[in-house]
C-alpha cells in the first residue's frame, strides 16, 4: 500500500470518527463538545431555518434541541489533501421524554466542506437539506 492510499484510509476514517461524535453530542444537545467539531469560522446552513456562523452560535444550536436521535449512513467523500468534500444521509428522531417510543421527524443529507486543522478534520461548511417541509419539522422538535 502506497503512502497517499494509507493516509487516504486513515482521512477516512477520522471523518467517520467526526460523524460518529457529531451525533452523540447533537444528542446530547453538549453544544460546547458540538461546537469543536466544527472550525472556527465554520458555517452551519440549515436550508429553510438559518444559517449559524463560529462556534458559539453553533453551540447555542445545539443546545436548544434536547430530544432528537441523530442517525447518519455511510459517507460519499472526496478527500484532497487538507480538505475534503462529504454527502452523508441523515435521519433525525424525536425522542418521547419517558423511553417508551420515538417518532420519525426527518430524513435529509448533510453536504459538508471539510478541514485537517491542528485538532483533526473539522466542518468547515454544513450545510443540511431536508426531505421534508422545515416548518412541518420544526413543529415537531419544538
Amino acid at each position: 500500500m502506497h503512502k497517499a492510499e494509507l493516509q487516504n484510509l486513515l482521512d477516512y476514517v477520522a471523518i467517520r470518527q467526526l460523524n460518529a461524535k457529531y451525533n452523540r453530542y447533537a444528542d446530547q444537545a453538549d453544544g460546547e463538545s458540538y461546537s469543536s467539531l466544527f472550525t472556527e469560522d465554520a458555517q452551519f446552513h440549515i436550508v429553510g431555518e438559518g444559517t449559524y456562523i463560529g462556534r458559539e452560535q453553533i453551540a447555542a444550536r445545539c443546545n436548544a434541541t434536547t430530544t432528537a436521535v441523530h442517525v447518519t449512513t455511510e459517507p460519499e467523500l472526496d478527500i484532497s489533501g487538507d480538505t475534503a468534500q462529504q454527502r452523508v444521509r441523515m435521519l433525525t428522531v424525536l425522542q418521547d421524554g419517558e423511553g417508551t417510543r420515538n417518532e420519525f421527524v426527518a430524513s435529509g443529507w448533510y453536504i459538508d466542506e471539510l478541514k485537517r486543522t491542528a485538532e483533526g478534520w473539522r466542518y468547515h461548511h454544513r450545510r443540511v437539506e431536508l426531505d421534508l417541509d422545515i416548518n412541518m419539522v420544526l413543529e415537531k422538535v419544538k
